[in-house]
């Protein structure tokens, strides 16, 4: 899996992980830096991005080690898929899938809950990310 940070007007307003080529993500005209293996530390939303002789680097603006925005998006995004992982796990429901013994309704919801947790990784694809969100909806 690839870690690419999307820069535009100097900051970074978008972080995306994928294995697929970047560019099948995303429009080619957008710039992306791939910085796979970066911690948030290194490389965060909202961070200045600067480009030297081919070289890039990335820093909050010091004193502040993170913005806002960034532990914002951080915490909402932990809070909403802990939430959603727990109550699955909690109900064994892709053990009882697996081993055959879910119910017609349960299997509906386990194809439903992967197909949350496919439209919640993509939410970095959303216009208006990282400003404006729309979560998707828990089955």
């Amino acid at each position: 899996m690839k870690k690419y940070a999307r820069v535009v007007d100097g900051k970074v307003d978008n972080i995306y992980e994928t294995v697929n080529p970047i560019s099948e993500e995303y429009p080619a005209d957008q710039l992306w830096i791939d910085v796979t293996g970066s911690s948030s530390a290194e490389v965060d939303y909202d961070y200045n991005a600067v480009n030297t002789d081919g070289l890039w680097s990335f820093n909050s603006g010091f004193p502040w080690p993170q913005t806002a925005l960034a532990e914002q998006m951080r915490i909402e995004k932990g809070r909403r898929l802990d939430s959603v992982m727990t109550q699955v796990a909690s109900s064994g429901l892709q053990f009882k899938v697996d081993l055959g013994v879910a119910t017609a309704a349960e299997q509906a919801y386990l194809i439903a809950f992967k197909e949350y947790c496919v439209a919640f990784t993509q939410v970095n694809k959303q216009p208006a990310f990282p400003l404006s969100i729309v979560w998707p909806v828990l089955p």
